[in-house]
């Protein structure tokens, strides 16, 4: 799995990650020329990003939790960092939810920006229930995308939300009306709904909305001179 990482550098340094996952098609090399690295970096957010090139096989061999773990998450945790935040844009939000299903525990949130929600046949059986709510009651499976589709919707019966979930998607998406079964499922206040489909540009407006309004808004620094530096593995 191939990662760049761009690091926030200050006196104090930053004991938060954000790893982010890119969509199916593309690769982590796009999130710079779209914008969102310097969307990140013109916010003065005290944040360190990492980028990893999670893709469809991943997705279709079931190594993506795996791979997050071993080569992402566990060596963020060795290196001392406090807070590790995990986003995706469409299967790449996906394979953020499959990661959170499995270790919760080592995250403290999710940004799912445009999820893929999933195969047919599994959307069909959460509607033919009535709702994830009801349906994560009925099963027992934890096999493919039911596993974080029964996390999430225990979440939501629980109220609890210790690893809280926000979402973001545009107005005519693709694939909006299985993201509405997810979206049920989270606390009003951290839907966002922009105008725009499943493409860059949409997805680049909602990155930017995440990023004013957020949870990590609230790390913002005084405006100073940063540096950052960039790090292909």
């Amino acid at each position: 799995m191939r990662t760049r990482t761009d690091l926030y550098t200050s006196t104090q340094g930053s004991k938060t990650l954000l790893v982010l996952l890119p969509p199916a098609l593309s690769c982590i090399d796009d999130f710079f020329e779209q914008g969102f690295v310097d969307a990140l970096r013109q916010r003065q957010l005290p944040v360190d990003l990492l980028l990893a090139d999670t893709t469809g096989q991943h997705v279709i061999d079931k190594t993506v939790v795996a791979a997050l773990h071993t080569k992402v998450i566990q060596p963020a945790r060795i290196k001392g960092y406090r807070d590790i935040w995990l986003a995706g844009i469409s299967l790449g939000a996906f394979s953020a939810l499959q990661y959170a299903a499995h270790h919760a525990d080592q995250l403290s949130g999710l940004y799912l920006l445009a999820p893929y929600p999933g195969t047919g046949d599994v959307i069909a059986e959460i509607r033919a229930a009535g709702g994830a709510a009801t349906w994560c009651q009925q099963q027992t499976s934890l096999q493919d995308e039911r596993a974080w589709w029964q996390w999430l919707a225990q979440q939501s019966l629980q109220a609890r939300w210790t690893t809280p979930v926000y979402f973001g998607t545009g107005s005519t998406d693709r694939f909006l009306s299985g993201q509405r079964l997810l979206s049920d499922l989270l606390p009003k206040e951290r839907i966002r709904v922009l105008p725009g489909n499943h493409q860059w540009t949409t997805w680049k407006s909602l990155w930017e909305d995440w990023l004013n309004s957020g949870p990590l808004a609230f790390e913002r620094t005084p405006v100073q001179s940063v540096e950052h530096r960039v790090k292909c593995v």
